[in-house]
């Protein structure tokens, strides 16, 4: 039986339609759209009619509705201006004819400035809607003549929104949006929250869209779904639960997104055969990933673990000498399952070296450590490890360079051995030992009595030099982790009850000559230490308004070349901070803007760097030494030492900034130098030296010499 409706049917009922009223829009587009009118080309003809109607009748909302179905060849017939003109004579709403000038047709796509109208319309009096900043909210009023809308939200009320910025952010809320629920029925959600939680993650994953770990907490938090003291236990239930969900993907790294599958993943033939054709390093690993997630891995038959070591090849020789922290991610987890790749086999033409050699080389181990996580780091160390005696050397001898999460973990894999305690022991019996190796030793302390460390003193004279130092990045975080230790009360009594009374003072004058702490936070760790050993306070300086500040003083060469640093810093390195804030501003919402926020960290940092240094030129002068008495050991001297193992030592005293171990310059401010000032000579003193103390003679304190002055005359090096 042939169906099929003749031209002639169809403009008969199409006639019909329009003399129903109201007019029928949706069966008369359905008509317009039939194939049977398109072949006859009346299909605009009979678009036109159908609006001329609905502008006749007064009928805006079914003559949009025909707009937006006809869009394209409306257009092309009237302009966008005429689209506008149309829908405007159709209209006798105030507020609508408001919505439509608010909205700008003719400047960006029409399906943007449809999807704006229809936010707008969406808006009335009791309308509940979802604001990407301020969350859910109830529309309270709308203003035509100022173009606003007033709604509630829930952190704040009777807040304004114009109509145009309504247009960009708002969306209806609907029934089953997870912030309605909550508004609406805050008791479903709180049972959710305790006895399903994973639901709750995939109902804002299904309203919002994937997302990191940090933004679903926020997200939640902000929203007053939970409270920033509930976020980790319902997070920890929630992950538990979702571990075993098919739908949703909880990636290994928090700035990874969780993902809202749309139906579980296959493993099945189908899936293996995207594998085959996946070209991207990054996504063939994250697939294997998967599979060793679900342990599926173990489970593969023999066609698709060779299908698997084949594309890990593949990555792995896309990562070679390109992405140090993916080639690791990658041979690791083929040394986790005993698969060996083609490219490994000396046999196979495109063969490159073993992944030991390469992750050595370059120092590659290094670079891939600054970009992986903790667990990343772990495999790789174990990885390396395997090579025996070789890798534990070459693993020791980088301690000095690494970044903390690659100590760390090195550390503690080699912890019962007696190289890492050797090695340890070497690094820090040096003048300046590395933040992050004083920071581990520090944290570990406790449980490396076997290790033979350096006096505790010595330690803490690290520790000292370390909060001193003007640091940056990783470096700075130590500083600040060890400047917390000092602060702690309960740290510094665990300290004192070690040292003995005679290191408590040396301790103590240490830390009263340091310019590392703020005068505030200098008096209350002093103050700390005397309440711990009140005999410190024979140790204290008197000081009072009217006494003149010690004098500081430094080598010309060493101020000039501090005064090139601040220079660089305030011309160089702060207005590159602020183009790159300016630039990072640019890329949108502040609130998820990392560049943003790092780019301010670093502010932040550079102002702090530069308040500390214009205070430190302020109050440290340069000095050529001349004319310094030899009476008595001083800064501008030369001090020659026969310490009592019968070695001769020679050190040359210069300011604070002056060291140079090629001369054996050292500061004033050094261990060394406060144990050797206003001594003369014939005396003895105690000297700091690599594993203790031991009894020097003061042979002589003589003028400096033309080498010396001659170093303190010539330039600085470049600070660029």
């Amino acid at each position: 039986m042939n169906t099929a409706v003749t031209f002639a049917e169809a403009e008969s009922k199409f006639i019909a339609l329009l003399e129903s009223k109201p007019l029928p829009v949706m069966d008369l587009l359905a008509l317009i759209h039939s194939t049977t009118v398109k072949n006859n080309s009346q299909d605009e003809s009979w678009t036109n009619v159908v609006v001329q109607e609905l502008i006749d009748a007064g009928d805006f909302t079914g003559l949009y509705t025909v707009v937006k179905s006809c869009a394209s060849a409306l257009v092309a017939q009237l302009g966008v201006d005429g689209i506008l003109t149309d829908l405007e004579r159709a209209c006798k709403d105030r507020m609508v004819l408001a919505f439509i000038e608010t909205v700008p047709f003719t400047t960006q796509p029409l399906e943007d400035s449809f999807h704006q109208l229809d936010t707008l319309l969406s808006l009335a009096p009791g309308a509940q809607v979802i604001d990407k900043t301020w969350g859910f909210g109830t529309v309270k009023r709308l203003d035509h003549f100022y173009k606003r809308v007033t709604i509630d939200f829930s952190g704040k009320r009777g807040h304004h929104l114009t109509f145009k910025t309504a247009s960009e952010t708002l969306i209806p809320a609907a029934h089953d949006h997870i912030l309605t629920i909550h508004h609406n029925n805050p008791s479903e959600i709180e049972r959710l929250i305790n006895e399903q939680p994973g639901e709750v993650v995939k109902g804002v994953l299904r309203c919002f869209g994937a997302m990191p770990i940090p933004k679903l907490e926020s997200t939640l938090v902000d929203n007053n779904v939970l409270t920033s003291a509930a976020w980790k236990g319902f997070w920890d239930n929630a992950r538990k639960a979702l571990k075993s969900d098919p739908l949703v993907v909880v990636p290994s790294k928090r700035t990874e997104c969780i993902e809202l599958l749309a139906e579980a993943a296959s493993y099945d033939d189908r899936w293996f055969s995207g594998l085959r054709d996946e070209r991207d390093p990054q996504l063939i690993l994250n697939a294997v990933l998967e599979l060793e997630e679900l342990k599926k891995i173990a489970t593969m038959d023999e066609a698709q673990r060779e299908l698997v070591s084949s594309r890990l090849g593949f990555a792995i020789k896309g990562a070679h000498n390109t992405n140090p922290a993916l080639y690791v991610k990658l041979v690791t987890l083929c040394d986790r399952h005993s698969i060996t790749p083609d490219v490994f086999k000396p046999d196979c033409e495109e063969s490159i070296e073993p992944p030991h050699i390469h992750l050595w080389g370059s120092d590659r181990f290094m670079q891939a450590a600054q970009k992986l996580t903790v667990k990343d780091v772990s495999n790789m160390v174990a990885f390396l490890l395997q090579q025996g005696p070789s890798a534990r050397e070459k693993l020791l001898a980088a301690l000095p360079g690494m970044p903390y999460n690659l100590l760390n973990e090195t550390l503690l894999a080699l912890r019962e051995t007696e190289e890492a305690a050797q090695a340890c022991r070497e690094l820090l019996m040096a003048p300046k030992a590395a933040p992050t190796l004083v920071s581990w030793i520090f944290r570990y302390r406790a449980e490396l009595s076997n290790w033979n460390l350096p006096p505790l003193l010595d330690l803490l004279h690290h520790a000292i030099i370390t909060v001193e130092t003007n640091l940056n990045g990783e470096n700075l975080r130590m500083q600040n982790g060890l400047k917390k230790l000092f602060k702690s009360a309960g740290w510094l009594k665990e300290i004192f009850d070690e040292l003995t009374e005679t290191q408590r003072h040396l301790l103590f004058e240490r830390i009263q000559a340091s310019p590392a702490w703020d005068p505030t936070t200098q008096r209350a760790l002093l103050a700390r230490m005397l309440k711990l050993d009140p005999t410190l306070a024979d140790r204290k300086r008197a000081t009072s308004s009217t006494d003149e500040p010690a004098s500081r003083l430094t080598s010309w060469r060493s101020f000039v070349q501090r005064q090139a640093l601040y220079k660089k810093l305030v011309e160089s390195d702060l207005p590159k901070n602020s183009n790159d804030i300016a630039v990072a501003r640019s890329y949108g919402d502040l609130r998820e803007n990392f560049e943003y926020q790092a780019a301010k960290d670093y502010q932040r940092q550079l102002l702090q760097k530069q308040s500390e240094m214009q205070l430190e030129l302020e109050l440290v002068r340069g000095s050529d030494f001349a004319n310094i008495s030899t009476a008595k050991v001083a800064p501008g001297t030369t001090v020659e030492l026969l310490i009592e193992d019968g070695v001769k030592k020679s050190y040359t005293i210069l300011g604070e900034w002056d060291r140079d171990e090629e001369l054996d310059i050292i500061s004033n401010k050094t261990r060394m130098a406060e144990c050797l000032l206003g001594k003369s000579a014939g005396d003895k003193t105690t000297i700091p030296v690599p594993g203790g103390e031991k009894t020097a003679e003061i042979l002589a304190v003589s003028p400096l010499s033309q080498a010396i002055t001659d170093w303190i005359a010539s330039p600085p090096e470049s600070t660029t």
